[in-house]
């Protein structure tokens, strides 16, 4: 019986999206760079703070940034996914697209849309998926426009 249930969760690990490849280290901080939170927020940002007594992992997919505007705080956060084939990726972002009334925008060579309902913008290109949001902590706080201008900058990047 644990035999098998070990082979079922190894089975459901290889099908599904991954972070990034076992062997890679990818850190998202390093691509969604504090100057283009600044940027994206119109104030100083501080990172997310970090537990020293935590062991880093060697894949960091989410990178947010903080502030606050009007004593409110306020992020602009990224999250990375990588899937296995580019197949895998068009089928897993076509499936969240369709959870949600969103609005198609064309940012470069890549796929995206801004969801109200979530406050973020998500965007594929290749086997990439990204996941944006810029603004306050409640969905409806959150700017579609900055948002969009972090993706433009990130999607030259992928």
């Amino acid at each position: 019986m644990r035999k098998t249930m070990l082979m079922l969760a190894a089975a459901m690990v290889a099908g599904g999206t991954t972070v990034a490849g076992a062997q890679d280290a990818f850190d998202a901080c390093e691509v969604f760079t504090q100057a283009e939170a600044q940027k994206a927020l119109g104030t100083a940002v501080e990172p997310e703070p970090v537990n020293p007594k935590a062991r880093r992992p060697k894949v960091i997919a989410t990178c947010t940034w903080w502030a606050s505007k009007d004593g409110k705080p306020i992020s602009a956060s990224a999250n990375f996914r990588f899937a296995r084939t580019e197949a895998d990726a068009q089928r897993a972002f076509g499936e969240e697209k369709l959870k949600f009334q969103t609005k198609p925008m064309l940012i470069g060579g890549a796929t995206a849309f801004w969801s109200a309902k979530q406050g973020a913008l998500q965007l594929l290109k290749g086997r990439t998926w990204v996941v944006i949001a810029v603004g306050g902590a409640k969905p409806a706080e959150r700017d579609a426009d900055a948002a969009r201008k972090v993706a433009e900058l990130l999607e030259k990047k992928l």
